[in-house]
């Protein structure tokens, strides 16, 4: 169809639009579609295809030859908010793909006045995931946003390898349907609301009158499980403006796949530094099954033992610069030789406190078979932390905090230093909620971004990181 008589069939409807530039990337500018932002990431590249397209003369094409490429290339532009008052927004685009192996996304931030983002969601967080290695489809997400939405920063990605194109982008008002919801999609959506409720650290900063009105209305003509997406990510929205920026939604698929394998795995690394000092990078861990779990604990105890039965060590360096998070557990079971026996740190809501703790190779939820005891347990340990160090990430770094003999390095934290607790919905899904804060060994509590000990910018050099070599100068002084 015709860009434009496309265009003008929406507007003559009973919808209201946004004003996107350049929607389907048709107007160029030094071989870039105008209006829209992008940065090249390498091994990726991102063009313009005047060959492939949905409609018009051009789309925009990402391609990666390498297979395993790490990282993601995006695209992006800032879009103003149609409307007023509670509504149901759409933005959507055309997408097509060949011989892609990774993960290819429409993602979209809702911000505020101030580009304070207050909403977010993508294919794969609202469950819309993008046929792979497929012909031209529409695909699009929804957001229930009020007076408080002034702009959307919106776009795409392609992660690892293959080729993907973009066309058509559209942001669209969507009418609120007129129908009762059955009874299925009311008891779903109810059950989500009474976890938020019982278990959210941030129950008391919700406007539940305000919440319970707008979700009847957003909540007409839903009849499925899988039509009350809506609903849910309104709900989830409504925490993330009381505070909450950690509580999420995964999919049945990443639920059963966390339970069997290890998705996106990345092995921990070891190494000798200056001859003395013992190296440990530990990744997040994002798989909940047990024995997977306890298989990466024991692997990286056994780095632990090989650097110090074989070298005469000084010190340690732990980094934890790009572990995103995931299960603790494991990372802390695997750390326990230098993090060492007792209570390590809490979870609090405020009232109580539940301890974790590490004991002769066990943690709360993981254990290894042969437990390793460092030579020197007081030699000094730097812990490094930095913006990507998240989550469960950042509870094995508080894990350390408070011994005498660490000191951290870095740059401040991710700041999801709330506790997710999981609960199972009755389609396979599960809520990941902030149901605690985390607490150090010596009764600090954490609501935000861990601040090193340290601070120490990294350096722009990729082979002179100054972050390890202060650590190593700490260490030996």
């Amino acid at each position: 169809m015709n860009k434009n008589l496309f265009s003008i069939l929406l507007l003559c409807g009973f919808f209201a639009q946004a004003q996107l530039q350049n929607s389907g990337f048709e107007s160029l500018k030094d071989h870039f579609p105008t209006g829209w932002n992008s940065k090249a990431v390498y091994p990726y590249e991102i063009q313009i295809d005047h060959n492939m397209k949905y409609s018009g003369n051009n789309s925009l094409q990402i391609l990666c030859s390498k297979q395993d490429a790490g990282g993601f290339q995006p695209f992006s532009q800032v879009a103003t908010v149609p409307g007023k008052g509670l509504r149901k927004i759409e933005i959507s685009a055309y997408i097509k793909s060949e011989n892609t192996v990774g993960d290819i996304v429409l993602w979209s931030q809702v911000r505020d006045k101030e580009k304070k983002m207050i909403d977010f969601g993508n294919s794969l967080s609202q469950g819309k995931n993008i046929i792979p290695n497929a012909d031209w489809k529409k695909y699009s997400l929804e957001f229930m946003i009020d007076d408080e939405a002034d702009n959307f920063l919106l776009g795409g990605y392609l992660s690892k390898g293959g080729k993907v194109w973009f066309d058509d982008f559209s942001i669209t008002e969507i009418p609120f349907s007129q129908k009762p919801a059955s009874k299925e999609a009311l008891n779903y959506i109810n059950d989500f609301k009474k976890i938020i409720q019982k278990y959210s650290i941030f129950r008391e900063k919700v406007d539940w009158t305000k919440m319970e009105t707008n979700l009847q209305r957003i909540s007409k003509g839903m009849e499925k499980t899988d039509d009350t997406s809506p609903a849910l990510q309104y709900m989830l929205k409504e925490l993330r403006k009381a505070g909450d920026s950690h509580s999420f939604i995964e999919s049945k698929t990443t639920v059963d796949q966390k339970n069997t394998t290890n998705p996106a795995a990345k092995e921990p690394e070891s190494k000798l530094i200056a001859g003395n000092i013992g190296y440990i990078m530990v990744p997040g861990f994002s798989s909940v099954n047990s024995k997977l779990g306890n298989s990466f604990a024991a692997k990286i105890q056994q780095m632990i033992e090989k650097l110090d039965t074989e070298n005469d060590i000084k010190g340690w360096i732990v980094d934890l610069r790009t572990n995103t998070g995931g299960n603790m557990f494991p990372m802390i079971a695997g750390l326990g030789p230098l993090i060492g026996d007792g209570t390590l740190g809490y979870f609090t809501d405020g009232k109580k406190k539940t301890p974790w703790k590490y004991k002769n190779g066990k943690t709360n939820y993981t254990k290894t078979s042969k437990p390793y005891h460092l030579k020197n347990e007081n030699n000094r340990i730097a812990v490094l932390i930095g913006p990507m160090t998240a989550s469960s990430g950042e509870a094995t770094a508080i894990s350390f905090i408070g011994k005498t003999n660490v000191r951290t390095f870095g740059t401040p934290s991710a700041g999801l230093t709330s506790a997710n607790k999981g609960f199972k919905l009755s389609d396979g899904k599960m809520i990941l909620l902030a149901s605690s804060y985390e607490m150090d060994r010596t009764g600090k509590n954490y609501t935000g971004k861990i601040q090193p000990d340290e601070l120490v910018e990294p350096s722009k050099d990729l082979n002179n990181d100054n972050q390890i070599q202060l650590a190593t100068q700490w260490i030996l002084k």
